[in-house]
């Protein structure tokens, strides 16, 4: 029964084992609540799901045969899951103190106004990072066309999110067509809809490592991947018109730090920052001129493949 368990912790994996240990033990470290642990592993090839069976038999754990992306995946833990509250943690994630889940918990349950919220994230030195938004990407182009939404944060960053089931279930979980980045912005602005606001709480902290999962991965792929979420969250919820100015806009801008980069290359060389930014502009720049559209799942779905499903119940 869900009443059984305060909190259900959802997390999925993908060749997270370097980084899993850490979050797993603080996850079991917290007091103050029922806390149940769901992992759902994106069939990593590192043997991330194999030494949680080893090291931790009491998590439960789910194994899917390819990668299915990380919103279909956090829906399937959705389904299992049996507590008041759902809490999503990346596997690069850890709560340093021991009562930061609970006081995420008693703010959703004191506040109904309250749809999801989330810790204050820093890194590993403490310094911190950003944890919300104020607006979506490129707003100022809608010209208002989302009208007024509850809260002044737009969004917050997808690395921890805590809302309730009942809050969950409203909206039917995480959007599938989302492969990889942009889910959480998506999801945000869905809770919002529903006359629901956001918050960060700035006394609850968490560390974390981010980009644990990208290791090896290119700046112009990396760049890609968060480009595919984006423009994928522009369609579905931006008119035509302000989309197409919106490409325009970014590939003026992209096509003139492309130019300057040109110009700096013999002076600075070809050092990590400015392959970093090269890869960067560049697939800016080819986003916004369309290319890459139209690609397999594994880079980005096209809008309405995915339906709002009920939790507990079977997907189509």
């Amino acid at each position: 029964m869900r009443e059984s368990i305060d909190v259900s912790a959802i997390l999925v994996t993908y060749n997270s084992r370097p980084v899993l240990d850490g979050c797993l033990r603080s996850l079991q470290a917290q007091e103050g609540i029922r806390l149940e642990i769901l992992v759902v592993d994106n069939a990593s090839g590192d043997g991330t799901a194999d030494w949680i069976a080893g090291s931790y038999p009491e998590i439960r754990l789910w194994r899917n045969p390819e990668n299915v992306g990380f919103a279909r995946a956090c829906n399937q833990g959705m389904r299992e899951a049996r507590g008041e509250i759902l809490l999503f943690v990346n596997p690069d994630l850890r709560f340093p103190d021991p009562d930061a889940v609970a006081r995420l918990a008693a703010c959703l349950r004191a506040d109904r106004t309250l749809g999801v919220a989330a810790p204050a994230l820093y890194d590993e030195d403490g310094s911190g990072q950003p944890s919300t938004a104020l607006a979506y990407p490129n707003e100022r182009w809608t010209r208002g066309e989302l009208g007024t939404l509850p809260g002044e944060l737009a969004a917050l960053l997808g690395a921890c999110l805590a809302l309730r089931a009942q809050t969950a279930a409203a909206v039917g979980g995480f959007d599938e067509d989302f492969f990889l980045y942009g889910e959480d912005q998506d999801l945000c602005l869905r809770v919002r809809r529903l006359g629901l606001r956001l918050a960060c709480l700035t006394e609850v902290r968490a560390l974390h490592i981010g980009r644990h999962s990208e290791g090896g991965t290119s700046p112009r792929d990396y760049w890609q991947r968060k480009l595919d979420g984006e423009y994928l969250f522009y369609r579905k919820h931006y008119s035509a018109h302000a989309l197409r100015w919106i490409r325009i806009s970014q590939w003026v801008k992209s096509t003139w730090e492309l130019f300057l980069l040109s110009l700096a290359w013999p002076i600075a060389g070809r050092g990590s920052s400015w392959k970093e930014r090269w890869g960067k502009y560049g697939a800016i720049r080819a986003a916004a001129a369309g290319r890459g559209e139209g690609c397999p799942k594994e880079r980005i779905l096209s809008v309405g493949h995915w339906r709002p499903a009920a939790l507990g119940g079977a997907r189509k």
